[in-house]
C-alpha cells in the first residue's frame, strides 16, 4: 500500500508541472503539456510573432519558434504549421522574424498570413 501511495504522489506531481516550469528547466513543452488547447472556439483566429526555422515548400509548411499565443492559450514553442495557398512561400526564409495569423481550433491551426 505504501508503494502505491508513493507512486500516486509521483504521478500527480509530474502531471502538475506547468509549461513555464518545463521551459525554466531548459526543456520544450510538448503538445500534451499545453494548457486548455481544446478550449479554443471553432474558427478561432490568433496572431503571433516568431522566427522561421524551416520552410517546406513541397508540403506547404513552415516551422516557427514562436512566442506565447494568449488567444489560444499556447506557450512559446517551436512548431510546424500548414500554410494556406495564398501565402507566397518563396518570400519566406529561415531566420525571418515575422508576425503571422493562425486560424483553426483545438491543436489544428493553419497559417493564414505572414
Amino acid at each position: 500500500m505504501k508503494s502505491f501511495v508513493c507512486l500516486a504522489i509521483l504521478v500527480l506531481s509530474a502531471a502538475l508541472v506547468s509549461p513555464a516550469e518545463v521551459r525554466a528547466q531548459g526543456m520544450q513543452p510538448n503538445m500534451k503539456q499545453m494548457p486548455a488547447m481544446g478550449d479554443a472556439k471553432r474558427g478561432t483566429t490568433a496572431s503571433a510573432t516568431g522566427t522561421v526555422t524551416a520552410v517546406n515548400t513541397a508540403d506547404r509548411k513552415v516551422t516557427f519558434d514562436h512566442g506565447p499565443i494568449p488567444e489560444i492559450k499556447w506557450p512559446a514553442m517551436k512548431m510546424e504549421f500548414p500554410v494556406v495557398a495564398s501565402v507566397d512561400l518563396s518570400k519566406v526564409k529561415v531566420g525571418d522574424k515575422v508576425r503571422f495569423t493562425l486560424s483553426g481550433s483545438g491543436n489544428a491551426y493553419t497559417v493564414q498570413s505572414n
